[in-house]
């Protein structure tokens, strides 16, 4: 078995979750569990853009200094652009906290915390 390669949820595994430099995780239960929500929700699979961030990984990609991404309480998904409000609105009724369309950008930002 490869570093971090393990079944989280009926369809997360904690691979998708670490950060790409380093490979580290950290992870809150809690965005496993409402993302595993989301999917049943969605009827689709969903592809984790980033999830964990170290510092570096952070800096690198512009991320905000208090970003949650660093702490496991965040996530990008990649949704295309015509499915973002619908997929917005229905991830802030599983329970996640915000749900933040870039616009052109093929990915939603959610989190648990803030």
């Amino acid at each position: 078995m490869r570093l971090n390669d393990f079944r989280l949820t009926e369809n997360f595994n904690l691979k998708e979750f670490e950060c790409p430099c380093c490979h580290t995780v950290l992870l809150h239960p809690l965005l496993v569990l409402k993302l595993q929500k989301l999917r049943e929700e969605w009827g689709l699979p969903l592809i984790i853009n980033s999830g964990y961030r170290c510092e570096v990984h952070n800096r690198e990609v512009g991320g905000v200094i208090r970003s949650l991404h660093k702490v496991g309480q965040a996530a990008d998904v990649r949704v295309p652009a015509s499915e973002q409000e619908r997929f917005r609105d229905l991830a802030l009724s599983c329970g996640f906290s915000r749900a933040i369309s870039y616009g052109n950008r093929h990915f939603i930002h959610i989190e648990i915390g803030g």
